[in-house]
């Protein structure tokens, strides 16, 4: 028998095998057999991306715009995704959902097997901008929706693009749909490790599944911790520490530490005729306005000082005007951090909401040698802002927070526990529990 491989390529030869065949190797009359390769490898997704002309995407939990971007499964609630696309019209945006596994790969699941509805679909509703020197169009999506309907958990991706452009989406979103199947129970405290007291937090927790079999713990579940949304220092190796009956105890004191960081620095630019706070000056060359930021120092060198943060989220917000969300302007934001002499063994990022947490070109700030300082400029739509300085080694993925904010074991942060699980019998990873933690205030399980 002669077998030949499809790279499914083409847009259109991708979404027939995706949304019209039943089976992942199709037999075709003749003794035929088709393979399309995109299901037997999975594809690594980046959970987030943007294009150069979109900017301020929001996605939350529809009500909350302070909310992550998690969801219950049963009953199924809704997520709301916010952008702005520079522009003068208005474009023919659609929107797909795509299952990943834990680790942001492409499921090997057909649509159809976790979506209920036709992909894709087009986002319509949209406002101008009124009154601002920056024109754009501001575009709202409320999803799962009538004609999208989402069948199973786990991790999710959704992506816009243009009518036409499916294989190149302006933006890329991570969110997360959960079963609630387990109660997780958790205990952030100070280590109990001497070494690390005054500097980390640590984070234990407890699994209870009265009502949901696991056989096989140590191979059937992964555990992924989060530290205020951040993908860059999560821990997800985590193993139970001992299995009780219908209870799992992850009760280490070394590996499920996280550096306790500092409380966010604020900046408020809702207003352009009044400087608040923080900022030195406020100037408007034609046609755009620039914050100028007075420098910031280093928190490191200072005791621990508890201030009330949204640990590192933002919101849209105008003062002289009604309606923030078409009538907030976008301005130049320029951080300053002065520091003797340019580090060599890494590069310095500006961090938070209002760059997804990202490490990368557009939040490295550049060294001025005239003037000692460390230099950023950063489009932002009016609105109040949470941020950090954080340090990236060289060849290090995961960033340092403590030489510019310190770090204190009793610093405010929020912590994400997902708890995914697959057994031998499963085709993709459930998403069988969250639980969001606040190491001062409150916990939620979902």
């Amino acid at each position: 028998m002669e077998y030949f491989n499809i790279p499914c390529h083409l847009s259109g030869t991708k979404r027939f095998f995706n949304t019209i065949l039943p089976k992942k190797i199709v037999a075709l009359t003749g003794g035929l057999i088709i393979i399309c390769s995109s299901y037997l490898t999975a594809k690594a997704q980046e959970p987030v991306q943007t294009a150069s002309n979109i900017h301020t995407v929001q996605l939350f939990k529809k009500g909350w715009k302070m909310s992550y971007p998690i969801i219950n499964l049963h009953p199924q609630e809704q997520l709301r995704l916010e952008f702005d696309d520079f522009a003068y019209d208005s474009k023919n945006y659609q929107y797909r959902i795509i299952h990943c596994n834990s680790n942001w790969e492409e499921s090997n699941l057909m649509p159809t097997e976790y979506i209920d509805g036709f992909m894709p679909n087009s986002v319509d509703d949209y406002q101008y901008s009124f009154n601002t020197t920056f024109d754009y169009i501001h575009y709202t999506l409320d999803f799962p929706n009538e004609d999208v309907k989402l069948k199973i958990s786990g991790n999710y991706i959704i992506q816009i693009f243009e009518l036409g452009n499916e294989d190149t989406p302006v933006l890329t979103r991570p969110f997360y749909v959960s079963e609630g199947q387990v109660n997780i129970s958790p205990r952030i405290k100070y280590t109990s490790n001497s070494n690390f007291r005054e500097s980390m937090q640590e984070v234990n927790f407890t699994i209870q599944h009265p009502h949901f079999r696991i056989n096989n713990p140590r191979e059937d579940l992964k555990v992924v911790l989060q530290q205020n949304g951040r993908f860059d220092n999560q821990i997800d190796d985590l193993k139970p520490l001992f299995i009780r009956n219908q209870e799992l105890d992850y009760s280490y004191n070394r590996e499920n530490l996280f550096d306790g960081g500092n409380e966010y620095r604020w900046l408020d630019i809702r207003s352009t005729r009044f400087a608040p706070e923080h900022v030195a000056n406020i100037s408007f060359f034609d046609p755009h306005y620039h914050f100028t930021l007075f420098p910031d120092k280093f928190l490191s060198q200072k005791p621990y000082f508890y201030r009330e943060d949204f640990n590192g989220k933002y919101y849209i917000d105008v003062k002289e005007n009604r309606d923030p969300v078409i009538e907030a302007d976008y301005v130049y934001v320029h951080f300053k951090l002065p520091v003797k002499a340019p580090f060599i063994d890494g590069d310095v990022h500006v961090t938070g909401g209002l760059n997804d947490w990202l490490l990368n070109t557009s939040n490295r700030m550049e060294y001025n040698f005239n003037t000692h300082t460390y230099e950023l400029t950063m489009l932002l739509k009016q609105g109040f802002y949470n941020y950090q300085y954080h340090f990236l080694e060289n060849g290090h993925k995961k960033a340092e927070v403590e030489r510019f904010e310190g770090s204190f074991g009793q610093s405010e942060n929020d912590y994400i526990i997902f708890v995914y699980y697959q057994s031998v019998s499963d085709n993709y990873e459930r998403l069988i529990g969250v639980n969001i933690s606040n190491s001062l205030k409150y916990s939620i399980s979902k």
